[in-house]
């Protein structure tokens, strides 16, 4: 039975409206994949190899059953299976029977669309298990399929590029994949050539992924987000069968982008305790990565697991170097620690890039990407110790207008830095894990002060000047 969609790099035979690529096994009928059996399959591609000539019965029989013996009549019979496979009729005639002799491969041949040669550039997606992504992965590879852009956007450490690349590889047998990291383009002129390597062209001004179908998955890109913005929107206009499966910390903001949010796993709860706490992804994660059997677990350590996880609201790079730390730490011990985040956890795999080293080194990524205001209301953001409103946001921002203020707290959560949650009394913010002991020492207020609505007017005495001074 054929595959679905031919790899980009197979050669083409094009007749009619099919397609046929020899290698991938694979025939398509006005771009949709047509089935045959494997013996017409073989039967087709050796007539197709030899157009214009006559291939008697014997070498077709030799051919396409190598290692049996079969009657003619078996030769027959999966020719006809072909001709109608191919809906052969008055007009319409692609291979003659020529009595006592063989059958010959009449259909007149086209030079098919030229195809780019597609670099094999795509890493394999991670070799462990992907634990409680099974859904994620799901639905992105649906929605690629569905829409011509996808951007996965989510925290710095929430396993973008993993979730991408499990769905690229599940999608590998419908299209031929590519793959750009923009982490590798060295500010917003080096996007062009990034993606140039991708697609296996030397030409970086004019990169053009060709008329085929090919998924280009482009990986990391908030930190040249807005040069990759209009160059995605000019691939997709030149090339209608691309689709782009982007990830970032934040939207592309593109024509016809469609977001999907990958959230941190989900955490178990403070009434959790035992092997209970098994069913909640981010503790599966922490314990799979420290070698640790939650079944067996007392019940004291099923809680510090719990909270571990909590505290680092379930962001999987934060789980997974806090899991490394177990060597080190007993999980109650390293629990009782988790008050200075951003020096614990460090230390990630050898072969990660930087960034994935070190919660602090995630976090100078994500700073990087921040405009002057936007890291001046994340500093005095730190103050908060837990949840805040918008009202004390924007008194914490005094005297900036509210505007502004609100403004740049949805740049913020864009940006996957903090999260709001709908309540009866309004939209609660929080900064999510390591977020505020990072901004915190950027102000100076780790361990110190802490906002108090009675102190609004102290404020201003306290050093913290306007967000948008």
């Amino acid at each position: 039975m054929t595959s679905p969609v031919p790899a980009a790099a197979d050669p083409c035979i094009a007749f009619g409206p099919f397609r046929l690529y020899v290698r991938q096994r694979v025939l398509l009928e006005d771009d949709r994949p047509l089935r045959l059996g494997s013996r017409a399959f073989d039967i087709l591609a050796t007539l197709a190899a030899a157009a214009g000539t006559i291939v008697s019965k014997a070498e077709l029989v030799a051919r396409v059953w190598p290692d049996t013996v079969v009657e003619e009549a078996n030769l027959r019979v999966h020719v006809a299976a072909l001709r109608k496979a191919l809906r052969e009729g008055p007009g319409r005639r692609y291979i003659d029977s020529v009595a006592g002799r063989g059958y010959s491969f009449v259909a007149s041949l086209a030079a098919p669309a030229a195809r780019h040669a597609i670099a094999p550039s795509c890493p394999a997606p991670p070799a462990g298990p992907l634990i409680g992504r099974g859904d994620a992965v799901g639905a992105l590879a649906r929605g690629v399929l569905g829409h011509r852009l996808v951007t996965l956007v989510g925290a710095g450490g929430v396993g973008k590029s993993a979730v991408a690349l499990t769905a690229a590889a599940r999608l590998a047998g419908r299209l031929p994949l590519a793959y750009a990291d923009l982490a590798e383009a060295d500010g917003a002129a080096a996007v062009p050539a990034v993606l140039a390597r991708a697609l296996g062209q030397p030409d970086c001004a004019d990169a053009h992924p060709g008329d085929d179908p090919l998924l280009l998955v482009l990986d990391n890109c908030e930190a040249v987000a807005d040069a990759v913005a209009p160059l995605v929107e000019r691939l997709l206009q030149r090339s209608p069968r691309l689709h782009v499966l982007a990830t970032s910390r934040e939207a592309l903001r593109a024509a016809d982008e469609r977001v999907q949010r990958l959230a941190p796993l989900a955490c178990p709860p403070a009434a959790a305790s035992g092997a209970a706490i098994l069913a909640w992804p981010a503790a599966a994660l922490f314990l799979h990565r420290a070698g640790l059997d939650g079944t067996t677990m007392a019940l004291g350590d099923a809680a510090a697991v719990a909270d571990i996880c909590r505290r680092l609201d379930g962001l999987p790079l934060a789980l997974e170097l806090a899991a490394g730390r177990t060597d080190l730490f007993h999980v109650r011990e390293l629990a009782a620690r988790l008050d200075d985040p951003l020096r614990l956890l460090k230390g990630g795999r050898r072969t990660a890039p930087t960034r994935q080293r070190s919660l602090q080194a995630s976090l100078d990524w994500s700073w990087a990407t921040l405009s002057a205001a936007e890291q001046a209301l994340l500093r005095r953001l730190a103050a908060f110790s837990g949840e805040f409103g918008l009202a004390a946001a924007v008194r914490m921002a005094a005297p900036a207008r509210p505007d502004e203020v609100e403004d740049l707290l949805s740049a913020l959560h864009a940006r996957s830095l903090l999260v709001a949650r709908p309540t009866p009394g309004g939209l609660q913010c929080r900064l999510l894990a390591g977020v505020r002991e990072y901004a915190a020492g950027l102000a100076g207020v780790q361990g110190g002060w802490r906002y108090d609505e009675r102190q609004d007017r102290g404020l201003e005495a306290r050093g913290f000047a306007s967000v948008c001074d």
